[in-house]
């Protein structure tokens, strides 16, 4: 499908209050879909535990930016250890009988395995805690349980309420749908609420959304593509609440983290897929223009995602 086609559609949807919901329903097409979603959510979770050297206790706090459509991120936090876990999202996406179909797999042997190299719980201990998330009868009872603070939609002010300190602040694929300006601020706040000792881990994805794989793909144009035209215009495309995307390289998170004080221990970027290149060319001066001067335009594409991790 052409873009711009999913770009006018996406565009009606926004106008509509559950037209991200609608938007999302291809997805549920695939028979495989809840499954997908366990697997993905516990890997990426676990990994980004793994690419720091955090010692999880007991009395150990945890902020995810975008709960997204699954809770399984907040509860493999809570499996592992930490006391207390606030998840947040602009809109509220979580769907209990969703949970319901994705919780199956909470037991399987290889999950419980990885599992058990980080948690600060005994393997007996977690498959306790796994038998009564699985009797789980609401949203509710499922927080209450395991302290997790679920707040949709959300303000940096909603998160102070609740914690001021985080020993562990995460996000996954969603800081690409920030705005620049917002960005700045939780970049600021999260340098103040890290508590000593403590880690940032993002994954990021720098490509345009509209060549992601799917029925809806655009397989002629190049993951880059969006960063041929001016803001002005690529606004007027896709400047909704669903399509939105910044169009930002990991170059700009790292002038993020300096400009904040935050210590970048590593930046590991990552092709998943097969490239497309962007004739370097076409990259528009609105893009450049929010980097510092000089910067290499080769760079802008170097990476489709990128995972970054601060203290």
């Amino acid at each position: 499908m052409n873009w711009k086609v999913k770009a006018i559609i996406q565009k009606v949807l926004s106008i509509n209050k559950i037209g991200d919901q609608l938007n999302h329903t291809s997805a549920l097409l695939n028979k495989k879909y809840h499954v997908n979603v366990f697997q993905y959510q516990t890997h990426e979770c676990l990994r980004k535990i793994n690419d720091c050297s955090i010692i999880i206790d007991k009395e150990a706090t945890a902020l995810e930016i975008g709960t997204g459509y699954s809770i399984l991120s907040a509860i493999v936090l809570a499996l592992l250890g930490f006391k207390k876990v606030v998840t947040v999202d602009i809109t509220n996406d979580l769907k209990f009988s969703s949970f319901r179909k994705q919780v199956h797999y909470l037991d399987s042997s290889d999950f419980l395995k990885k599992l058990l190299l980080k948690s600060a719980y005994s393997k007996q201990d977690i498959e306790v805690k796994i038998e009564s998330i699985k009797k789980a009868t609401s949203f509710k009872s499922l927080f209450n349980n395991l302290n997790i603070i679920y707040i949709a939609p959300y303000t940096f002010e909603d998160i102070e309420k609740e914690c001021m300190s985080f020993n562990y602040i995460t996000s996954q694929v969603v800081l690409e749908h920030v705005s620049p300006s917002i960005l700045d601020t939780l970049f600021y706040k999260t340098k103040r609420w890290l508590a000593s000792g403590g880690f940032i881990v993002h994954t990021i994805n720098f490509i345009d959304h509209f060549a992601n794989p799917g029925i809806f793909q655009d397989k002629s144009i190049s993951e880059f593509n969006f960063l041929r035209y001016s803001d002005k215009y690529w606004d007027s495309w896709a400047g909704n609440s669903i399509a939105y995307t910044n169009r930002l390289s990991y170059l700009y998170y790292l002038e993020l983290s300096e400009r904040h004080d935050l210590n970048v221990i590593k930046f590991e970027g990552e092709n998943y897929r097969k490239r497309k290149e962007l004739d370097l060319k076409l990259i528009h001066s609105d893009v450049k223009r929010k980097y510092k001067s000089g910067v290499n335009i080769e760079l802008l594409t170097k990476y489709q995602r990128g995972t970054l991790v601060l203290n």
